[in-house]
C-alpha cells in the first residue's frame, strides 16, 4: 500500500513542522493546550504524527503559537507521481520542511 505509507510520511512531516513551530515560539505543549482550550495530551497526539489533523486544528495550532497559517500550491512532478509533499516556509519565505521537491515551481499569479 504505497498510498498509505506516503500519507503517513506526509502526516509525520506535518507533525515535525508543528513541533518546530512550537519550539520557535518558545512554548510548551501545556502552554499551547491552554491557548487552544484543550489538553496537553491532545497536543502530544497532534505532534505525534499518528493522526491527520483537520485544517481548522492546524490553523488553531498556528494561532496558539503566534503564527498565521498560509496555504499555497507549488507545481511539482511529485504530484503527478502521487507521492505528495509538504513545504513549510518561515516568515521570510525560506523552506523549513524536511521533504521538498527539487523540481518545485510556484504557480503563476493571476
Amino acid at each position: 500500500m504505497p498510498q498509505t505509507r506516503q500519507s503517513h510520511q506526509t502526516v509525520a512531516s506535518l507533525a515535525k513542522a508543528l513541533i518546530r513551530l512550537r519550539a520557535q515560539s518558545g512554548l510548551t505543549q501545556a502552554h499551547v493546550a491552554v491557548r487552544m482550550s484543550t489538553t496537553q495530551t491532545a497536543i502530544a497526539r497532534l505532534e505525534s504524527g499518528r493522526l491527520s489533523p483537520s485544517m481548522q486544528t492546524v490553523q488553531n495550532y498556528a494561532r496558539a503559537n503566534g503564527y498565521c497559517l498560509e496555504i499555497g500550491f507549488i507545481r511539482t512532478h511529485a504530484a503527478e507521481a502521487k507521492t505528495g509533499c509538504i513545504l513549510v516556509v518561515d516568515a521570510n519565505g525560506q523552506p523549513q520542511a524536511d521533504r521538498r521537491s527539487p523540481d518545485r515551481q510556484a504557480l503563476p499569479e493571476a
